[in-house]
């Protein structure tokens, strides 16, 4: 189950865009900030968007809380592991 919180909406992005990463060529590391159960993702949905997004695993659920433009430097690095 995915669970979107308010948080992931405030860039002006949808539910369909975290679902159309997910079905692109996306980059998936560990939070770079350590912490537990969190992963980010890089990758772009169908209007040609990079999006990060990031999320963590809570008691079998998948709970989105962040979707924003990738940096010039995150987009960098998407482009050299894809």
């Amino acid at each position: 189950m995915i669970v979107f919180l308010d948080s992931a909406f405030k860039h002006g992005y949808e539910k369909e865009d975290f679902y159309e990463v997910l079905a692109s060529k996306r980059v998936k590391i560990r939070s770079r900030r350590g912490l537990e159960n969190v992963y980010e993702l890089y990758g772009r949905n169908h209007a040609g968007d990079y999006l990060h997004l990031a999320y963590r695993r809570q008691g079998g659920q998948t709970v989105v809380f962040h979707m924003r433009q990738m940096s010039p430097r995150e987009k960098q690095m998407y482009r050299r592991h894809r």
